[in-house]
């Protein structure tokens, strides 16, 4: 048998998964640096980066103010207020943005203080940006300009500017802004600004009516693309559609709008999805299509001033941390655990299938001992029963003494006991009317000197039964009586059924001789029986005071 060496090397195998494998795992150290964060924030594939740098800048910002390192303090309060304007908090970025300005004030002019300044008049002016208070963006915005400034930053608050002034309808003082931008673009080296600028001018030049506003769409959408910057070129594509759609030609602003879908789709961003779905829509001329988008878009813009107007959407700043701290720490745990509970559900697996085997080979054994232990017994009656009337029939024969009627009353008496002991053995049939079945296997050991009494049967739901319990029980009750109609003498046997819950309990007691317990043929069978369906019993009997067992199954 090569049970015992597999068995040995599965549980080899358990030890590896439980002890080497998850201390590597435990050995990938979380990453917890300023420039993992900063990725998160300016480069976020979903809300959980944004969460997570809210922590870690937080915790930092709560160390420098204890430490009364302000500018570092100032830094990271001015990426928590990104973060915050990102996740939508306009308000809660505001005050952020606004604490940072109080720390300054209490501290010298230098390089490195104006700075700070200057990137949080820009976070405030996009703020009021998003919150359509356009005034008070280009005031913030304005405020930044008239500090001592390098180049490349003016172009990039001026970008900002002008658009500020293209939200708010002042195409005139946009174009004029655009102009100036368009001139210096020789000293922009950015890209990105780079595009944004021609972008912006191509939509001035568009309310504008000028010829030329296409081309300067286009060429803004060719750096994005060649940056491969998905979203900014989605963003192109539905402006083009807005222009085409202003000077009445449906098919060029449906064509673009298609686009801007088609890529939007990729992106799986729910929000940028649905402003391009928006702009399809709105391009159908179904006129309760666009009355519900005018309601929408209304709704939308009307909750956002009384958002503001009422601090509805303030949250609770530490159950917001809370809930950000238990998010960064699953987050930093994600690979260890993805890796344990992998190697744990590998090891559960193999533990399985290592008792799947121990189980099998034990019922296998189980089996084998019944069908030799059953062999065993009809042998033995066979022998003790069966063959000793035949012998003792052959020796009447010998002596031709016997009458044909006495030849035929005892070879009726050899059928009746092989008919029995066939009987005891056949295969049952537990499907239909079990009950009876039952009642008829009782009553055949019932005779005018022995009374038997069977209680509470009727009240057995034996459909709910497994038919492996009902073999077990029809087979030991046929032990017990066998055992009491040849060793007891019992006058009185009574058998009591009960149910509690899902257990089915049989009291079996006789007013026979007794005996001493010893579980030997019969009874172990019966004990065997009992164990492979998980059930119990239980033997009772002393010389004189009778016989009883309680089974529970």
């Amino acid at each position: 048998m090569t049970f015992r060496p597999l068995l040995y090397f599965f549980f080899m195998l358990g030890f590896l998964v439980l002890n080497v494998l998850p201390s590597y795992a435990y050995q990938q150290k979380p990453v917890d640096s300023a420039a993992y964060y900063r990725e998160k924030v300016e480069n976020p594939l979903h809300k959980a980066d944004l969460i997570q740098a809210f922590v870690f800048y937080n915790r930092l910002k709560e160390q420098n103010l204890k430490k009364s390192n302000l500018v570092h303090a100032i830094y990271n309060l001015r990426l928590i207020a990104i973060i915050q304007n990102k996740l939508g908090f306009y308000y809660d970025s505001e005050e952020t943005a606004i604490e940072a300005l109080s720390l300054l004030d209490n501290m010298p002019v230098d390089s490195a203080t104006t700075e700070s300044r200057i990137g949080i008049y820009n976070q405030l002016g996009k703020i009021y940006r998003q919150l359509l208070d356009y005034d008070k963006a280009i005031s913030y915005y304005q405020r930044a300009l008239d500090l001592d400034i390098v180049q490349f930053q003016q172009i990039k608050l001026k970008n900002n500017m002008g658009f500020a002034l293209i939200k708010s309808g002042r195409w005139d003082q946009a174009f004029t802004e655009f102009e100036s931008l368009k001139k210096a673009l020789v000293h922009v080296r950015d890209s990105a600004e780079k595009a944004r600028i021609l972008h912006n001018y191509a939509m001035v030049k568009g309310k504008l009516r000028h010829p030329d506003a296409v081309s300067y769409f286009d060429q803004a959408r060719q750096i994005r693309q060649n940056l491969g910057k998905t979203y900014e070129v989605i963003g192109s594509y539905m402006d083009l559609s807005n222009y085409y759609m202003e000077i009445g030609d449906t098919s060029h602003a449906n064509q673009h709008a298609r686009k801007a879908y088609h890529l939007a789709k990729n992106t799986k961003n729910a929000t940028i999805i649905s402003e391009s779905m928006d702009l399809v829509i709105g391009l159908k001329t179904d006129p309760e299509v666009l009355f519900y988008k005018q309601i929408r878009d209304s709704i939308e813009r009307a909750n956002l001033l009384t958002d503001g107007k009422y601090a509805s959407k303030k949250y609770d700043v530490f159950k917001q941390e809370k809930i950000a701290s238990a998010n960064l720490l699953q987050a930093e745990k994600e690979k260890n655990l993805k890796l344990i509970y992998g190697y744990t559900a590998i090891l559960i697996i193999i533990l399985g299938f290592i008792w799947f085997l121990i189980t099998r080979h034990r019922h296998k054994k189980q089996k084998q001992l019944e069908v030799y232990n059953t062999e065993l017994r009809i042998s033995k009656k066979v022998h003790d029963e069966v063959a000793n009337d035949v012998y003792h029939l052959m020796n009447k024969l010998q002596q031709s003494t016997m009458s044909r009627d006495g030849i035929l009353d005892d070879l009726e008496a050899v059928y009746e006991k092989t008919r029995d002991i066939s009987r005891e053995y056949h295969e049952i049939d537990v499907s239909n009317n079990y009950q009876e079945l039952l009642k008829d296997l009782i009553s055949n050991y019932q005779n005018p000197d022995t009374n038997i009494i069977i209680k509470g049967i009727s009240k057995i739901n034996w459909e709910a039964v497994s038919e492996n319990k009902k073999v077990a029980i029809y087979r030991v009750i046929q032990e017990l009586m066998t055992n009491m109609k040849k060793h007891s003498a019992a006058k009185v046997v009574v058998l009591d059924f009960t149910k509690t819950g899902s257990k089915v309990h049989i009291n079996y007691s006789d007013n026979g001789v007794g005996c001493c317990i010893e579980k030997q043929n019969g009874l172990q069978n019966a004990e065997n029986r009992i164990n492979t369906i998980n059930g119990s019993i239980t033997f009772k009997s002393q010389i004189n005071q009778g016989f009883s067992a309680f089974i529970t199954v």
